[in-house]
């Protein structure tokens, strides 16, 4: 798996995980099975990125609103190169069964998050809402993201939002 599938995967999991009927960090509900009805009608052929494109900015928004915007970066806004390459992964139709397995309800969102995650070692966050993960140069690296849904993994189980950056300043 590459980097871009790695972030996508990540990306759908914490996007989907805190909707609004999962964890509730975000007030989205992108992936319910009504939105369907809704979004079908409008993108037929490209539901799926409208659903992947309306989690992220609902995400994004909280994550800004935590973080704050300028010389940082997190899993719902990326360096323009790895923005495009996801938006372009997302038009491929294999993605569509990837997306069905891994967000078919919340327990295998969670159970693919960990798969993600990986055996690291656990670095247990020490509060709550955004930590530095690293500089920006580590966002090309896959064990950094691993790293990253370690956070998540673990703001989603002990219920507390959590928002990894990745910043060249050190505050």
């Amino acid at each position: 798996m590459d980097i871009s599938e790695l972030i996508i995967q990540l990306r759908l999991c914490v996007g989907y995980l805190g909707e609004r009927d999962n964890f509730g960090w975000w007030r989205s509900s992108f992936f319910i099975k009504e939105s369907n009805i809704f979004l079908s009608p409008l993108f037929s052929r490209t539901q799926l990125l409208a659903q992947c494109n309306g989690v992220t900015h609902a995400a994004t928004l909280i994550h800004d609103e935590r973080i704050g915007i300028g010389n940082v970066y997190h899993l719902f806004r990326l360096p323009e190169e790895i923005e495009r390459r996801i938006h372009n992964s997302l038009k491929e139709p294999e993605w569509n069964q990837i997306i069905l397995t891994i967000l078919a309800n919340t327990d295998t969102a969670l159970d693919s998050l960990q798969k993600i995650r990986g055996p690291i070692e656990e670095k247990i966050p020490t509060g709550t809402g955004p930590i530095r993960v690293g500089n920006i140069n580590e966002i090309y690296n896959k064990d950094t993201w691993k790293y990253v849904a370690g956070y998540y993994l673990f703001g989603f189980t002990h219920k507390f939002l959590i928002c990894p950056y990745f910043s060249d300043i050190h505050e």
